[in-house]
């Protein structure tokens, strides 16, 4: 088995997160983003997509999303659930980690033109349209904050799925880009800045 990540990156610190929380020691190999490994011919043929993560099974098998991936080591290792213990416990994490899964899709068109950073992605960042993107933003924050509640994490009193998947576009924004992103939604800082405590959260 192996992991294919970044370590910097939204998407594959979902995973990464994930195993550390779950305590599952993976071999991993640190894609060169700078020099463009992960638009490689040999890392092509693996992930056609040409993104990081991406986890080889022991037989061989690809498996080339952040989310399949979590799901395919939840059913291997199905100690400590992580996505839930029964049925309305996994619904409710489910929901929260497809909102956040939403939250990463509209962050991330968000910081490709607000930073400028992502010229492969967006060739002509304009800050009108990155504000008129972090409004959606905004509204699924709004959502997240009225869920949380006053619990610790997203789904309740112990990490799930729904925190890994939600953190990465924050710690994305806050500590690689410098930018506020959740500041303005009291439940949602608090709760960014206890997971950030946690050894898993690392950067």
């Amino acid at each position: 088995m192996l992991l294919y990540q970044f370590q910097k990156g939204t998407n594959p610190r979902r995973v990464m997160i994930y195993l550390a929380e779950k305590g599952l020691d993976v071999p991993r190999y640190e894609l060169d983003y700078a020099n463009g490994e992960h638009r490689s011919a040999q890392y092509l043929d693996i992930n056609p997509s040409g993104r990081a993560p991406a986890l080889v099974t022991d037989t061989g098998v690809a498996i080339t999303d952040s989310a399949a991936i979590i799901e395919y080591m939840e059913e291997c290792h199905p100690e400590r659930p992580m996505i839930g213990t029964d049925p309305v416990s996994r619904a409710r994490v489910r929901s929260l980690e497809r909102l956040g899964s939403d939250l990463v899709a509209r962050g991330q068109l968000w910081l490709w033109n607000q930073t400028g950073a992502f010229p492969a992605k967006e060739s002509a960042p304009a800050k009108e349209t990155a504000d008129r993107l972090y409004g959606y933003v905004s509204e699924l924050l709004d959502v997240l904050e009225t869920e949380i509640g006053e619990s610790e994490f997203l789904a309740g009193a112990n990490p799930t799925i729904a925190d890994f998947t939600a953190f990465p576009i924050f710690q994305t924004a806050r500590e690689r880009f410098n930018l506020p992103f959740g500041e303005n939604h009291r439940r949602l800082d608090a709760w960014y800045k206890r997971f950030r405590l946690r050894p898993s959260a690392d950067y």
